[in-house]
Order: structure tokens, then C-alpha cells, then sequence
């Protein structure tokens, strides 16, 4: 599971002089994508988060991290009652 370190892409991204707008047109992405993103709403494809790192000019490590899922974990689905 890749997860976004929030505080850092934020931080990032205002130090490069970029509003979430102007980064997400640079990348190739909605400006609501990137809200998302940066409050930890969506996980972004590893695609889209190298676009991010090379836009900012930042380490993989910096702005996101790989989190295993463990193996145990189900996936369920409701069914009506």
C-alpha cells in the first residue's frame, strides 16, 4: 500500500512555490486529485507519485511511504440485511 506523508507533500510543495493548482497541472492531474492526496483521502498509483517526486524534485522517501497489507486482512462486502 503506498501512503502519502501529507505534512511533507504539502511542505514540498509550498517551498517549491507551488499552489495545489499549478502542482497538479504540472503532474497531469485535478486540483481536487491533489486535495485528496494531501488530506490522506487517496492513495495515489506509483505512476502518480513518481510525477510527483520528479515535479518536485524530491526522494520517493520524502514525500511517501510502502506499507504491506497484512495477509490476514479479508475484504468484505455488505450484503442487505
Amino acid at each position: 500500500m503506498l501512503l502519502v506523508k501529507t505534512k511533507q507533500l504539502a511542505e514540498t510543495r509550498i517551498r517549491a512555490g507551488l499552489s495545489q493548482r499549478a502542482l497538479a497541472k504540472k503532474c497531469g492531474l485535478s486540483g481536487a486529485y491533489l486535495s485528496q492526496l494531501e488530506r490522506s483521502q487517496r492513495a495515489p498509483s506509483p505512476q502518480v507519485a513518481r510525477r510527483l517526486c520528479d515535479v518536485l524534485q524530491a526522494e520517493f522517501d520524502t514525500l511517501f511511504e510502502i506499507r504491506e497489507c497484512p495477509k490476514h486482512v479479508l475484504f468484505q462486502r455488505s450484503l442487505p440485511s
